[in-house]
């Protein structure tokens, strides 16, 4: 079923449909926590060693919000889909330390009095704010709760055996921690602020490596006085067959801009817009990525090393099913392909060069042609 009002009561019995209710419910958690300072304030904690993003930022952080989603994601994939169980990965592990000191693994139970428990822990006892998240974390969401333009196919022809899933639980920590809000910039999106952060839900081929779909979930969309914040969802599917999504009906973006990460290198900057193209910056890979999907701004690039698998699978799926690519920016080898989780670190999940993403091939090769030359290899 694929209409704007079908389907809405429906369980999502698809993979798609469960990652939409699933991102929803990881969204509602995501607001909670932030909008309660103390908590936000007890749980942030720095990353080290292979978890931490050190060719992007000084200090790289999580928070209880990014774990706690992640296993929320994961739970209700893995209960309504059994034979995905060991095959969703996440950006964070599921350990965080309270204040007192002690490593805590985050764990989504069967019941609400089994999460509780846990959160509490990780809460250091403090009952009300671990009751108040682990009631978030088994709220239970419906399709017609989502603000979502059309609905995904109650089934898909997806082989299950051949699905892996990668998470970024909140992309644009950064800018959830910080928690401020930006205008809309001259160009119609947001540079940065809690309109950046995004959920990320990617599925893909692990014998062939292509996405072939993904959610993307804004739980900080629209601000309403009385109501707080509230989401925006985004779906697509691409099994090489045929081509669905929720995004608005394909628009070419008029002006030439390019939008790249603040950490892009100047020399890049101006290599661009020598060749004719607006060069502009926002925060959250997966935000600039949709940026695109959405027809707001022509291409993504960035020559750095400082993207992953969780951050691009979900979008690349949008573009794909659009018509469009995400490709390496360093070198000419195709379109970036995803595999299952290693133990070797996040960086073995790295986006190594670079990225060009775009609804237009010729976008695609325009962009290589002017950055591949570069070869700006610099970890900053």
């Amino acid at each position: 079923m694929f209409s704007p009002d079908g389907g809405g009561n429906a369980a999502g019995r698809g993979l798609i449909g469960c990652a939409l209710l699933a991102s929803e419910a990881a969204a509602h958690v995501a607001r909670l926590c932030r909008s309660n300072p103390r908590l936000l304030s007890m749980l942030v904690q720095e990353k080290c060693g292979d978890d931490a993003n050190s060719s992007r930022f000084a200090h790289d952080f999580k928070t209880l919000a990014d774990v706690l989603v992640q296993r929320i994601v994961a739970k209700r994939i893995g209960r309504q889909f059994p034979e995905l169980d060991g095959n969703v990965y996440g950006e964070e592990n599921d350990t965080i330390q309270n204040n007192k000191g002690q490593d805590v693994t985050i764990i989504v139970g069967e019941t609400v009095e089994e999460t509780l428990q846990c959160l509490s822990k990780a809460l250091s006892d403090d009952l009300d704010s671990a009751k108040s998240l682990a009631e978030a974390a088994h709220k239970e969401f419906r399709l017609n709760d989502l603000n979502v333009d059309c609905y995904p196919p109650e089934e898909e022809n997806l082989d299950l055996e051949k699905v892996g899933i990668w998470i970024d639980p909140i992309d644009s920590t950064n800018e959830y921690i910080n928690g401020n809000v930006d205008n809309i910039n001259e160009y119609g999106f947001h540079s940065s602020g809690l309109h950046c952060v995004t959920i990320n839900i990617g599925l893909f081929d692990k014998h062939s490596g292509k996405p072939i779909a993904g959610v993307i979930n804004q739980p900080f969309f629209k601000f309403d006085t009385i109501e707080g914040w509230s989401g925006r969802c985004y779906w697509a599917y691409c099994d090489g067959q045929k081509n669905l999504n929720s995004l608005p009906k394909f628009i070419s973006c008029n002006q030439e801009l390019v939008v790249t990460s603040n950490s892009e290198t100047d020399e890049a900057k101006k290599a661009l817009q020598r060749s004719g193209y607006i060069v502009t910056t926002a925060s959250g890979a997966g935000y600039k990525m949709l940026c695109v999907a959405l027809g707001v701004v022509k291409c993504y690039a960035l020559t750095k090393d400082s993207t992953y698998s969780w951050d691009t699978c979900a979008a690349h799926a949008m573009l794909t099913s659009q018509g469009g690519a995400a490709c390496p920016c360093r070198t000419s080898a195709g379109p970036l392909t995803y595999r299952s989780k290693t133990t070797g670190g996040g960086r073995a999940h790295c986006n190594a060069d670079g990225i060009i993403a775009s609804r237009d091939l010729r976008t695609i090769d325009r962009v290589h042609a002017i950055l591949s030359p570069l070869h700006t290899y610099c970890n900053s």
